[in-house]
């Protein structure tokens, strides 16, 4: 059993890069400014990620706003309306409104920096395209709306993963386990992943949050994905422990939105408990979400957290 760790989205940006992009937004800062500091800052964030040993590095997204910003500002056929609340937290995104969404442009070069990440093994996180298509306001047939999403994101994930080589993608798909779906609903899901990942190569991901997976359960391992990623904070790990995925498994053990500080022990007991039901292939440890929602100075400490238990994961079962 391979046994890791990586980061599943967005990280906090420092005090003065969120004081950066309100001078820009105020016309205080030059775009050319502001990226300088977006790089020395993910800069960072990825000499963490690899000092730490983390299976797949990413650079931090400190360039996005909310995680389906970047393609309703770079697709066509999509506007944004305005701020709607992110689920559950204190936070908001501009909310699309999606006529005929198609891809333009790829986010590579705006919100992607592939110069920091140079030989390493990174990864990309993009929205699960139900999830995109649910929480923006659809104004065609939904059907038909979520499958082109998905055509338009397996365009940027080729691209991207032509260019950069990843290691691996990951659909972020908190709208899976935010409710109970329909039987029809989560084929209707199913469908739209596997055209995300037509022609992709990488491991194939896609982490479930915000919710509790038996949600989603067991329907979810019917997927054509190699690892499924879960919110240990919301799910059960005694009843996760009960289904048996046969590929990869990611706990997602550090709560992203809690400033508290696990203690070490306790999340080593529940890998262990989990291990004594189920041997998957792969075996990583994850924060529950982006770790967005924290302060920077938690955020780091937590990411370390997450590289000691791994490591004595490993060290338990070598």
């Amino acid at each position: 059993m391979r046994v890791g760790w990586f980061l599943v989205g967005i990280y906090p940006r420092s005090e003065g890069l969120i004081k950066g992009f309100r001078a820009l937004a105020k016309g205080r800062l030059s775009v050319e400014e502001l990226r300088r500091r977006v790089l020395e800052e993910a800069e960072r964030v990825v000499r963490l990620q690899s000092d730490l040993g983390a299976e797949y590095v990413i650079d931090g997204m400190l360039d996005w706003h909310d995680l389906l910003r970047p393609f309703a500002e770079t697709w066509e056929g999509v506007e944004l309306d305005g701020l709607a609340r992110w689920f559950d937290n204190n936070t908001f995104y501009k909310k699309p409104i999606l006529r005929s969404p198609s891809r333009r442009a790829s986010i590579m070069g705006r919100y992607l920096h592939p110069e920091i990440l140079a030989g390493m093994r990174s990864k990309l996180v993009l929205p699960d395209p139900y999830t995109f298509t649910a929480l923006s306001e659809v104004k065609a047939r939904f059907e038909d709306t979520l499958f082109s999403v998905a055509e338009a994101l397996n365009e940027e994930a080729r691209e991207i993963y032509s260019k950069l080589g990843l290691g691996q993608i990951q659909l972020s798909a908190p709208y899976l386990v935010w409710r109970r779906l329909g039987e029809d609903d989560l084929e209707l899901a199913k469908q739209a992943v596997d055209r995300v990942f037509k022609g992709i190569g990488c491991e194939r991901m896609i982490h479930l949050f915000f919710g509790d997976a038996l949600n989603v359960l067991p329907g979810i391992l019917d997927f054509s994905v190699d690892v499924l990623g879960f919110d240990l904070t919301l799910t059960n790990i005694r009843e996760l422990a009960e289904y048996s995925v046969d590929g990869g498994v990611a706990l997602g053990l550090i709560d992203g939105r809690n400033s508290l500080m696990e203690r070490e022990e306790p999340m080593l007991r529940k890998v262990e408990s989990y291990l004594g039901r189920n041997e998957p292939r792969q075996l990583y440890i994850t924060p529950s979400c982006d770790l967005e929602f924290l302060p920077p100075p938690v955020a780091e400490e937590k990411v370390r957290l997450i590289s000691r238990i791994t490591r004595r994961v490993r060290e338990e079962i070598a």
